[in-house]
């Protein structure tokens, strides 16, 4: 009996034991960066909270129940936090990420802004975690227009296709399907004053007929804030 009890405690020791090992060669690393991409401006106070956790029940995610371990910080003056931390060796024990973005402050801008798809919640990978950039765009004021400048006849077109590579870093025109509607003829096809415009850098493909040929060209207007930004397509 006393060779039982003694097993039995051994056992429960050593599991235990093995559950609080931690994995200090392979420890989960990545990097947090928060700016304004088009002028890498940093963002400080954006809190990251890291959690562990493991399931009740065997393949089932949803029936959780997470440990004390907690793992707090905030992204510097830089806009920046390094994360490095071993996990524990048992691989049931697994970790998510969230962030809170109420105390975040820009190094210089402090007007209207926008968050660009932040990242909330995100589960931890053991192997090859990938960054998190939280990017953050001011409002601005742009002032629109649209004139054929150069009219040959009344069958004369124009269309374009457009996208801000600060809102949407991974985008390209051959992905965009999608043209405006066609201009056709001659002179002032209208304009207006929108103050509820992201900033950064839009880039237009336009493409002109005129005289039956086919003229297509990229343009790009940087939108910032504090002034009133011109986008004026004149072709």
């Amino acid at each position: 009996m006393k060779l039982l009890i003694l097993l039995f405690y051994g056992f429960t020791l050593l599991s235990v034991f093995s559950c609080k090992k931690l994995d200090k060669k392979n420890p989960i690393e990545f990097k947090i960066k928060a700016h304004i991409p088009y002028n890498d401006e940093p963002i400080s106070g954006v809190k990251y909270t890291i959690r562990e956790y493991r399931s009740k029940k065997e393949l089932i995610l949803s029936d959780i129940e997470y440990t004390d371990f907690k793992l707090e910080g905030y992204t510097n003056a830089n806009g920046e936090s390094m994360i490095s931390f071993p996990p524990k060796k048992n691989m049931n024990y697994r970790y998510d990420i969230t962030f809170d973005y109420s105390q975040m402050q820009f190094a210089n801008y402090s007007g209207s802004y926008s968050l660009i798809r932040p990242p909330t919640y995100f589960p931890l990978s053991r192997k090859d975690q990938k960054d998190f950039e939280i990017r953050a765009l001011p409002i601005c004021s742009a002032h629109f227009k649209i004139e054929n400048v150069n009219c040959f006849d009344n069958n004369d077109k124009m269309r374009f296709k457009m996208f801000n590579i600060d809102e949407f870093p991974h985008q390209a025109f051959q992905y965009i399907t999608v043209w405006s509607n066609d201009f056709n003829g001659c002179g002032l096809f209208g304009e207006v004053t929108n103050d509820n415009v992201l900033s950064g850098r839009q880039l237009y493909q336009i493409e002109v007929t005129r005289n039956n040929q086919v003229t297509t060209y990229i343009d790009t207007f940087f939108l910032q804030p504090g002034v009133m930004n011109e986008v004026f397509i004149e072709y």
